[in-house]
């Protein structure tokens, strides 16, 4: 069998030996930066079938004005778009043997379960970046004084900076152009890797996050705030090389990717077979994640990808 066991010393053998630290070190894994965003979460249950449309609505066709006395009211509409979202199986397992379970001086249940949270935690959260990362709109550090934005899904060249002051104020006002409705109310928010906030941090106008805000009102791995953007720092699913060395990130407002769960994530026990000799624990989550907005079906973004060819 494929999984933990006494007879392999990496497989399980080592869990039991007279000199063994009673300490058990678990690997790094990164933690869910992306999931904390997700928006507009519905809790859709079983037996729904796999696929869940939700509607988005446009704004309206002409904008109203001023009136004369003697003129009708003018009539216009608006556009219901619909959106999509499939719902998709995620797990992993962790098979083990009751004769491990039964020598090894740790608790081997325990071990596995917490070998599988942070695989959970790493597989979700990927998932739910890859919807922030599939924005049409595309933005592209050039120099450390230019960049390029796109939005037809495709990066209009090669990153040859990472972001600063200059390409902050640059995608910040674009969203404000667009008019993507603030986070929090009052600022954007930007997911970035490493490499991605490295040249922020080094500039005199960025405010560290321990200067404005109380641990309890920040976002989870937030660092930082600039120019009306505050700053969350990846090290999961962006990449820290774009261009050679150069960062991901992406900037968003509210209503950015939608969020639908049938089963939320649990772990599992499996039932034992072959009289109790073989076991094991599993993590699962039944839903999926989409983005909401595209221009290439709706005209409007609420999402920028910091990105490269």
């Amino acid at each position: 069998m494929n999984g933990q066991l006494w007879v392999t010393d990496s497989l399980g053998g080592y869990l039991a030996n007279p000199t063994l630290s009673k300490k058990l070190r678990l690997f790094a894994s990164p933690e869910m930066r992306f999931r904390q965003f997700v928006g507009l979460k519905e809790a859709f249950g079983m037996h729904k079938d796999d696929t869940k449309i939700f509607d988005k609505v446009t704004a309206i066709s002409t904008a109203g004005g001023t009136l004369i006395e003697t003129d009708t009211m003018p009539e216009h509409n608006f556009t219901v778009n619909r959106g999509s979202i499939t719902i998709t199986e995620y797990g992993n397992s962790v098979p083990y043997t009751g004769k491990l379970e039964a020598l090894s001086e740790f608790d081997v249940d325990n071990t596995c379960q917490k070998v599988l949270r942070k695989d959970q935690v790493s597989v979700i959260d990927k998932a739910v970046a890859a919807q922030f990362q599939a924005s049409d709109a595309k933005y592209v550090c050039l120099t450390t004084t230019s960049g390029t934005l796109t939005t037809n899904g495709t990066a209009g060249g090669t990153a040859g900076c990472n972001l600063n002051d200059y390409h902050v104020k640059q995608i910040v006002d674009q969203l404000r152009k667009w008019n993507v409705p603030n986070v929090d109310g009052d600022n954007y928010v930007s997911v970035g890797s490493v490499n991605a906030l490295r040249g922020l941090r080094d500039d005199d106008k960025w405010l560290d996050a321990s200067k404005y805000g109380k641990p309890e009102r920040l976002f989870s791995h937030e660092v930082g705030k600039h120019y009306s953007a505050r700053f969350v720092e990846e090290n999961n699913s962006l990449s820290n090389v774009l261009g050679g060395s150069y960062g991901e990130a992406v900037f968003f407002g509210d209503d950015a990717v939608m969020e639908a769960v049938a089963i939320p994530e649990e772990v599992r026990a499996k039932i034992p077979t072959d009289y109790g000799r073989s076991k094991g624990v599993a993590w699962y989550f039944l839903g999926g994640w989409q983005i909401v907005w595209q221009y290439a079906d709706d005209s409007e973004q609420h999402i920028i990808h910091v990105t490269s060819l």
